[in-house]
């Protein structure tokens, strides 16, 4: 019933189909309501009523104990707007089995939000984007499986509980949170891959260095998407940190890597500031390895550009075992390093690179490499001649 603008109702008969498991009404505008005995239908699994007119869940649908992937509420922000008046009813209990609970842009409280999603055991997505709660009014500490956590837009949020534990997130996204002062937990996510903090204009930069040395140690052993760096990071921020060892202001940038002795090159933060206005316009980021190469070609990754129209940084991880253009590399020292933002849509201001290595007690350290300061951006039109024949482009994939 996908997308079914005209329903206005279901008919009460539907709850005597026992044995359904799938039910999707999302996108039927036009339904204000779903039968009072939905409870009954025992072998849901899985409820989606996204962009519906419904504002209130029968008392009954903390009945379906089977219920894994629970989905409600608007899309964006002027959804949320539109519940501002009336607010979905609160959801008292739900399934202990859940996995996927979506409950964006509902007008929630504090109040509303259900107390015991904070012992969901099983939960690994979370999206309460778009509410209007002060705070969470439970912890992570018993969501040892979370995955994805999705907090876009909540505008009145102002703490968030410590993300310490969760030692499976991969992404967490805080876009638009602009009361948000405080993170605390970041230093001990070994499975994160994707950070959206922009628009997040009270919240001070919250990564140290030491915020990088759990992912470098277990990126070696994670399975990402292939061209796709391993971490990435949209930041509200238009300074390079001061422990970032090698920065210029400028758009691209050169550097000789140190001697490596008795350190292994495990990979290096790339650090952009830039002006970037408009998400699905592509734009590249271009990493050579200057005197190694692969039958001449760069290796490439297309940003993913936060909707901004101000100075903000782009932050990126490149593991030598598994992203290129250090992949099967046996990197010694003495390589150039060229970083440059080829297309030239949004501006690029600065560039900074952070080298990581594991020294021989198998801690993470950092050696400082040697910025070549005359080191200038070939043209566009140069860059066409010299390598357009030997350049691999992949098509952007939206950060979201």
């Amino acid at each position: 019933m996908y997308g079914c603008k005209k329903i206005t109702d279901l008919p009460s008969s539907i709850c005597q189909l026992k044995s359904l498991e799938y039910l999707s009404i999302k996108d039927c505008s036009s339904l204000q309501t779903l039968p009072v005995d939905i409870g009954d239908m025992q072998s849901l699994i899985y409820l989606n009523a996204r962009e519906t007119g419904i504002k209130e869940l029968p008392g009954s649908v903390e009945m379906l104990g089977n219920l894994r992937d629970l989905e409600m509420g608007g899309q964006i922000l002027e959804a949320k707007r539109s519940f501002s008046q009336t607010r979905v009813r609160p959801i008292v209990s739900l399934s202990k089995f859940i996995w996927t609970l979506r409950l964006p842009y509902c007008g929630f409280s504090e109040a509303d939000v259900p107390r015991d999603i904070g012992s969901l055991s099983n939960l690994y997505s979370l999206d309460l984007s778009g509410n209007s709660f002060l705070y969470l009014p439970f912890d992570f500490s018993k969501l040892p499986w979370l995955m994805s956590l999705y907090l876009n837009d909540c505008e009145n949020l102002q703490t968030l509980p410590s993300i310490s534990n969760l030692e499976y997130l991969s992404i967490l996204e805080l876009r638009n949170c602009q009361k948000l002062v405080k993170i605390t937990g970041l230093d001990n996510l070994p499975s994160i891959e994707k950070m959206n903090m922009i628009n997040c204009t009270r919240l001070q930069n919250p990564f140290n260095e030491g915020f990088f040395s759990a992912p470098a140690l277990s990126i070696s052993s994670r399975k990402h998407q292939l061209y796709e760096p391993s971490l990435q990071i949209n930041l509200e921020s238009n300074e390079i940190p001061d422990w970032c060892s090698n920065k210029v202001a400028a758009s691209s940038i050169c550097l000789t890597m140190p001697t490596v002795h008795n350190n292994k090159f495990l990979g290096m933060v790339l650090w952009f500031v830039c002006r970037l206005c408009d998400l699905h316009e592509l734009n590249h980021l271009v990493v050579t390895v200057a005197h190694i190469k692969r039958s001449g070609f760069p290796w490439m990754w297309p940003f993913d550009r936060p909707n901004s129209h101000g100075e903000v940084s782009c932050v990126y991880y490149l593991s030598s075992v598994n992203d290129r253009p250090f992949k099967d590399l046996s990197i010694k020292g003495g390589e150039q390093i060229t970083v440059e933002n080829e297309t030239g849509r949004g501006t690029v201001k600065k560039i900074g690179i952070h080298l990581l290595y594991l020294d021989q007690h198998g801690n993470v350290t950092t050696l400082p490499g040697v910025v070549d300061h005359s080191y200038i951006l070939p043209t566009h039109k140069d860059f066409q001649q010299g390598i357009s024949t030997q350049t691999t482009t992949y098509p952007m994939k939206s950060y979201k």
